[in-house]
């Protein structure tokens, strides 16, 4: 059976490509539409590819390969490897890829019963599993259990979705008003004045940094507590940082790392943990680049809704080599009975990138 490969765009020069859209590998001004029949499904973190053989009106074979969502998101969603059969016909709908002739971003999928599947759609019940409870000392707030950031609400919205989400927000917590821009002196502008996209660190499976993993992508996060140690697990990269509870201050002799050294405490029935020893790496590297030094100190601010449904983190960064002001956000999770699993990395960007 030949396939016919339909496409809605004319293919630019990689250098034209980049002049459009704001994705780094991906050009959201440019759709494409391509059928034809599974090859391979690679279902793993941090993005999941699908391989297909198309055929150009030509007769040529097309090898195509369109990123969907990472392995956790999928699995979630109930999204399975039997779907992406060898031999299975589908039509996809995208985005082109920046650097890959035959690479796009999925926004659907169609299959040959005619179901259509938008990337983020959720086919299956999500799995469930209890949290086990934890013997704290009396009046002690429970984190304890799994969160995660509900789609578009892990991050302070800005103003102008502010008052549309005002509505579902809990009540006891106030409406954030937007975030500011970091603001980088000007040792920060230097150090990041080489950017590119491909320095952003989970195109290595690499973390980022203590805030931008823990709302990444809606992952769930495990919170183990005890009186003496809050030990959080990240879904994403599986970064893992422990807040040490009976500890009054940092140690001399701090080995730096992406999640630096945290001692909290609680001020009645907020959580404040302040964090030093962090190695350099990025605040922010995908439309820009800033990055932080190791003389970043931040102090979080963890708090409970009402319901103990939500749990907020209103976080401060402080970096005199880098920051020429306080940057102060907050970060929103929501309580989650789905079970946690492990990131396991595998970088598939640049398996066709390289040499194109």
């Amino acid at each position: 059976m030949k396939l016919l490969t339909a496409l809605t765009f004319t293919l630019a020069s990689t250098a034209a490509l980049a002049h459009h859209g704001s994705n780094g590998q991906f050009n959201r001004d440019i759709k494409v539409e391509v059928t034809g029949v599974v090859t391979d499904v690679r279902i793993v973190n941090p993005h999941s590819y699908v391989y297909f053989d198309a055929t150009s009106a030509t007769g040529e074979t097309q090898e195509w390969r369109c990123e969907m969502r990472g392995a956790s998101g999928l699995i979630r969603a109930g999204w399975t490897k039997a779907m992406f059969a060898t031999g299975t016909p589908i039509t996809i709908k995208g985005s082109q890829a920046r650097r890959e002739e035959f690479g796009c971003m999925m926004d659907s999928v169609t299959f040959a019963d005619g179901r259509t599947l938008a990337r983020n759609d959720k086919i299956a019940p999500l799995l469930e599993e209890a949290v086990a409870e934890v013997d704290l000392a009396p009046g002690t707030p429970v984190i304890n259990g799994r969160w995660a950031a509900p789609p578009g609400r892990g991050h302070t919205p800005g103003p102008s979705e502010a008052a549309a989400k005002a509505a579902a927000w809990p009540a006891d917590i106030p409406v954030p008003t937007g975030r500011v821009s970091f603001v980088p002196t000007p040792e920060g502008k230097a150090a990041a004045a080489n950017f590119s996209i491909e320095m952003n660190p989970r195109l290595q499976c690499e973390e980022t940094n203590i805030f931008h993993d823990w709302w990444f992508d809606g992952h769930v996060n495990k919170v183990k507590q005890t009186d003496d140690k809050i030990i959080m697990t990240y879904g994403f990269m599986d970064l893992v940082r422990t807040i040490h509870l009976d500890m009054a201050s940092h140690p001399d002799n701090i080995t730096p790392s992406r999640a630096g050294h945290s001692i909290g405490k609680w001020v009645g029935d907020t959580l404040v943990v302040d964090t030093v020893g962090f190695e350099a790496g990025w605040l922010a590297a995908v439309r820009t680049g800033v990055k932080h030094s190791d003389q970043m100190h931040t102090v979080e601010r963890f708090n409970l809704s009402e319901d103990g449904e939500w749990l907020i983190m209103t976080y401060t960064i402080n970096d005199p080599l880098y920051l020429a002001e306080p940057y102060t956000a907050q970060l929103t999770q929501n309580k989650t009975n789905e079970p946690y699993s492990d990131y396991a990395c595998v970088e598939l960007t640049e398996e066709r990138v390289k040499g194109f």
